[in-house]
């Protein structure tokens, strides 16, 4: 049997979304999206169409404090080990991987989509994978990193485009025949540069973004206060010294700027197209209300932008097949809302996802909002409770929030630790002690200022010394290392210094050349 599911698989021919008989434990789907801002999706204050996305959150929980690792590869680490992202990628050859103990438990175990991580997914627990190896691709023409299980793939075509191809094949594997629930892990590269999409999903965004990065996010924070996402007393943090006014831009900056968030918002609403067509098989074939699906985001938005002068100097703007834009600090400011900073910082707005979980009778009211810390590392500790009543595994650092889905009481022993390049933080349930750029740590009162706005570190110099000795144990212990030594972002063109309080880079948009301005011409 387990042979003839293999050929179907290889062969892509199996049924679109045959019903099969429904398992007893739990099908689970993850959804992880790759560099999208916390504000995006439209569940979460966005102006991009997600409807289903959206929907998700309506028949499920939103999870409006969800932390990641704010860098792609090491949440993904933590993600896949249960563990604290320094351990889990120093030991990751030598750690059980989600896959390999839900395989354990009974499961068939997919991974479609981008890995980014050490050796290959075939050998750590998934029975399929189609998708990368690497940290991204091509979108339209894919790259030497794509297999179909071992094998390499080469078969992209004229029609290729990585979110529709990423849910074919999770289709495929949803409908292939078999009695065992399964563990779908779809990992999509969007709305991870390169920036492309489909012209003609481009077109209806293009001139919608002229108002600017700071309207669109006051637009979004005002819709986060009506959806209860945040509370209606609370203040947006201070604008960026190292971002430029919108108003202060030239209108072929803005041009630019303008396409470049255009084809972001065309790549998050092909992503959720897709989505939506995975969702479509599961309820088809019967099996949506027995699945658990979790949605969340590997990091916070992307707020790099290396490649535009060489992408000018090709004549290619974003959008192209070929070119490698990227979301730019500006529009990270947006994506980021209500938080600040970006990927790779360890603030708000580089850690925080706006994870959905959704299980059908399984999780309490559903459209509600839940807001207590949650960790990346805590999602294979639920994951194995819900697949396997008898609890999760000791020994990892995560711990299951499946009581909280269910709507009972549940509440974080200890705080949460954060460490990447030369940004840090810790957090528990009174402070926040965060640093950006190794320009030295501030310090929040969590309880009623989690946006991080008012820095108390120069009026509590004991309680930062008391916090920042709870780190450096945490690290020590977690990396295997006697000292910290912060690698610093400011020696790579790629991780530029990024504090939105000074020490970061200044950000200057690239301008749209008038021998490419008509190429995506805005809507008269």
């Amino acid at each position: 049997m387990k042979s003839k599911i293999l050929l179907v698989w290889l062969l892509g021919a199996a049924p679109a979304c045959a019903s099969a008989p429904q398992a007893e434990k739990p099908n689970i789907v993850v959804i992880l999206a790759d560099d999208m801002g916390y504000s995006d999706p439209g569940c979460f204050g966005g102006e991009i169409a997600t409807p289903a996305i959206d929907r998700l959150a309506g028949e499920g929980v939103r999870l409006a404090r969800f932390h990641n690792c704010g860098m792609c590869v090491v949440s993904r680490a933590s993600l896949m080990t249960g563990q604290w992202w320094p351990r889990g990628l120093r030991e990751f050859r030598k750690t059980p991987l989600l896959p390999e103990k839900l395989r354990e438990r009974g499961y068939r175990t997919a991974l479609i989509g981008k890995w980014h991580l050490d050796g290959d997914p075939m050998d750590r627990g998934f029975d399929h994978f189609f998708g990368f190896l690497g940290g991204f691709s091509d979108h339209f023409k894919g790259g030497p990193g794509y297999r179909l299980d071992r094998g390499d793939f080469k078969d992209f075509g004229p029609d290729f485009y990585s979110s529709d191809a990423f849910a074919d094949r999770a289709i495929r594997f949803i409908g292939s025949a078999s009695d065992k629930p399964f563990f779908l892990c779809l990992s999509y590269q969007a709305p991870h540069n390169p920036l492309q999409a489909p012209r003609g999903l481009i077109d209806p965004y293009r001139g919608k973004y002229l108002k600017g990065w700071q309207a669109v996010r006051e637009e979004r924070f005002r819709r986060q206060k009506e959806m209860g996402i945040v509370s209606a007393d609370v203040e947006l943090p201070a604008y960026p010294l190292n971002l430029p006014a919108w108003d202060s831009l030239s209108p072929a900056q803005k041009d630019l700027e303008d396409l470049r968030r255009a084809v972001y918002a065309a790549m998050v609403g092909r992503m959720d197209e897709s989505i939506g067509r995975v969702m479509d098989c599961l309820r088809a074939s019967g099996k949506a209300d027995n699945t658990l699906v979790l949605f969340l985001s590997d990091n916070g938005a992307d707020p790099f932008s290396v490649a535009d002068e060489a992408m000018l100097k090709q004549n290619k703007l974003p959008g192209d097949p070929g070119s490698n834009y990227q979301n730019g600090v500006g529009w990270a400011y947006a994506g980021a809302t209500p938080w600040r900073l970006y990927k790779i910082s360890q603030h708000g707005g580089g850690v925080t996802s706006g994870a959905i979980a959704r299980w059908p009778g399984k999780l309490g009211k559903p459209g509600r909002i839940e807001r207590a810390p949650l960790h990346v590392a805590d999602v294979m500790p639920m994951l194995l409770d819900a697949a396997d009543p008898g609890g999760p595994d000791a020994g990892l650092a995560g711990v299951s929030f499946l009581p909280l889905l269910r709507g009972e009481p549940w509440r974080r022993e200890g705080p949460l630790c954060f460490q990447y390049l030369d940004n840090r933080a810790l957090r528990d349930d009174e402070w926040t002690l965060v640093e950006a750029d190794g320009a030295g740590w501030e310090l929040f009162r969590t309880s009623d200022d989690y946006l991080e706005i008012r820095d108390l570190a120069a009026s509590r110099p004991e309680t930062v010394a008391r916090l920042a000795d709870q780190w450096l144990s945490w690290w020590k212990r977690e990396s295997g290392s006697p000292h910290y030594t912060p690698e610093s972002s400011s020696g790579s063109p790629h991780y530029k210094p990024q504090g939105d309080l000074g020490s970061g880079a200044p950000y200057v948009p690239s301008a749209m050349p008038k021998r490419l301005s008509g190429r995506y011409p805005v809507p008269k």
